[in-house]
């Protein structure tokens, strides 16, 4: 989101792999286009295990050159037994970013390919850590403030935090601000914009997927970050809904909300992506339908699977492949309904000081 959003706001991988793409004049098959899109869910997911298994079912004569170089980044970064592969956009970065990169791509590879080995790779971590930073540390909360100041001293910014169900890293080097004016369907909103560049690290997600997704970017109470490379353009519809208005839906709903789940956040705002969609509208609901979760702390997964769910129900549609067919106007007024109830549900819960139901 929006591709991918933190929980308590975190960090993605920009980093170069060393493979070489295979020359082919192929183009990718449709079945290989589905079990790519499942294995790019199964990642998003930090379920690494099933995301190798679904690549490794690909026969590399059913891909073009572009999926050819995925398939094998991703699966050489999802290797267990074999060297975290050597990724670097600045040759020149201090010794100390390059170990914390590290220790970090180490701990999201392991976590990602078994899911009962996170928390001896969290303490490897903080073990790690600590010894970099010269400073015991009990938890990763105590060392990332620590962490922050050593970039901070080397000139970088950073994010640490956790993105989905991983601690997460983000580091560059160089922060444009701007005010934005964004609609929203309930309001318009003068929006703080942070465009960031310059990475050396762009996150778990980014770095599993070979930098072919990850998060866009993210919100908090001071305004809108955007990864300037996680877009071909910062005026297209990409651009406009799927991070501009989705982000800001998160911006405004903190000012006018206060505190929600991190899920209903997502909810919202991928509504909102929803009812803005129109050349992208079919990509929206294709990333959606291939990360559906049930995990409350897997906000977008969560989320997504909510939307499709909630719209289906309005619509009386049977299946997620439906909502393409059916009109643009009525899939967006239908969103915007939703959207509304929603928003009537959270006011009326706000002024009676309690907290609405789960959504169904």
């Amino acid at each position: 989101m929006s591709k991918l959003m933190p929980t308590n706001v975190p960090a993605f991988l920009l980093a170069a792999s060393a493979i070489i793409p295979i020359a082919t004049t192929t183009t990718t098959t449709p079945a290989a286009k589905q079990e790519f899109r499942l294995a790019m869910g199964a990642i998003l997911r930090a379920q690494g295990r099933d995301a190798q298994a679904t690549l490794k079912s690909i026969s590399p004569m059913e891909l073009d050159t572009k999926d050819r170089y995925f398939r094998e980044c991703a699966l050489s970064r999802l290797n267990a037994t074999g060297p975290l592969p050597v990724t670097s956009d600045t040759p020149d970065v201090n010794v100390f970013t390059r170990n914390l990169l590290q220790l970090y791509r180490t701990y999201w590879r392991t976590s990602a390919l078994n899911n009962d080995s996170r928390p001896a790779a969290e303490r490897a971590l903080i073990d790690g850590l600590a010894k970099l930073l010269g400073h015991p540390v009990s938890n990763i909360a105590e060392a990332e403030p620590l962490i922050a100041a050593r970039l901070t001293s080397y000139g970088l910014f950073s994010l640490e935090g956790r993105t989905g169900v991983l601690h997460d890293l983000m580091i560059w080097s160089r922060n444009t601000q701007k005010i934005e004016q964004v609609p929203l369907p309930e309001g318009s909103n003068a929006t703080h914009v942070n465009y960031l560049d310059g990475f050396i690290s762009r996150g778990w997600s980014s770095y599993l997927t070979c930098n072919r997704t990850g998060t866009g970017g993210w919100t908090t109470t001071e305004g809108l970050f955007v990864i300037v490379p996680s877009y071909k353009s910062l005026t297209d519809e990409n651009f406009r809904v799927n991070f501009l208005a989705h982000e800001s839906q998160h911006y405004s709903d903190k000012k006018r909300f206060g505190d929600m789940p991190s899920w209903q956040l997502e909810y919202r705002a991928k509504l909102v992506e929803i009812i803005y969609a129109d050349t992208t509208r079919d990509r929206v609901l294709d990333a959606f339908a291939n990360n559906q979760g049930d995990d409350p702390s897997d906000p977008h997964s969560y989320a997504d699977k909510r939307v499709l769910t909630i719209l289906m129900n309005r619509l009386g549609l049977t299946s997620v492949a439906t909502l393409h067919t059916i009109s643009i106007d009525r899939l967006h007024q239908t969103a915007i309904n939703v959207l509304k109830a929603d928003s009537v549900a959270l006011d009326t819960a706000r002024h009676a000081k309690l907290r609405p139901y789960p959504l169904k």
